[in-house]
């Protein structure tokens, strides 16, 4: 396993090198493989479905009621419902920096920068809006609830030629297991720990976190 790291951490930080045949400094693969990046906890910090439920919150405190409702329907359904009726205050959302830095530098060297979320499409799409790095959004849709295996599954389909995918929790390593490269976000060690006994190409991040600007 090739292990790198990256924003504050003990290894040097590797060179932003391209090659003649085409592969990229990150992780040494090829600019063909698409960056994967997670939402929650990895490119924001936070979790859009808390920050919806907290705005609608503070104006209508029934809404907990209606969440309990929503929530038998499973939870793509209550996340569907809290985005249709959220008041998030998206210029205080907070991007994690060097995983924002990492999207910007790969986008410009020609590797696709997409956007793999649990969080609702309809937040999803919000946020990957002023975001000018991201191509493409996966995310749940009301029905389906795109994380751990059900992300896996779809990102396979997807990209049958492999990809690169950065996230941040044990949810990821159902991803991390097909992935052809790592990258984990202000993971905890055990969760490193997890991702490393996976054998593959491996870039920690620390997540430090600034304002999204419009």
């Amino acid at each position: 396993m090739t292990e790198h790291r990256l924003a504050g951490e003990t290894a040097a930080k590797p060179k932003d090198e391209r090659s003649t045949d085409g592969a990229g400094a990150l992780l040494g693969l090829p600019l063909a493989l698409p960056l994967v990046l997670d939402l929650d906890g990895t490119l924001i910090k936070g979790d859009l479905l808390y920050l919806s439920f907290f705005s609608i919150l503070r104006r209508n405190p029934l809404i907990v009621a209606s969440c309990a409702a929503w929530l038998v329907r499973g939870r793509a359904a209550l996340k569907r419902e809290l985005a249709l009726r959220q008041r998030i205050d998206w210029s205080r959302i907070e991007l994690r920096q060097d995983v924002a830095a990492l999207a910007e530098r790969e986008k410009a060297a020609g590797r696709r920068i997409v956007l793999a979320t649990a969080a609702d499409a309809l937040l999803a799409e919000k946020l990957a809006s002023r975001l000018p790095y991201i191509d493409q959004v996966l995310a749940s849709d009301g029905e389906h609830n795109l994380k751990g295996a059900n992300k896996a599954d779809l990102l396979l389909k997807t990209f049958p030629e492999g990809f690169i995918y950065a996230g941040d929790s044990a949810s990821d390593l159902a991803v991390w297991a097909h992935a052809a490269g790592i990258i984990t976000v202000n993971a905890s060690e055990a969760v490193r720990a997890a991702a490393a006994a996976l054998g593959k190409s491996t870039l920690h991040l620390q997540g430090h976190a600034a304002v999204v600007k419009s």
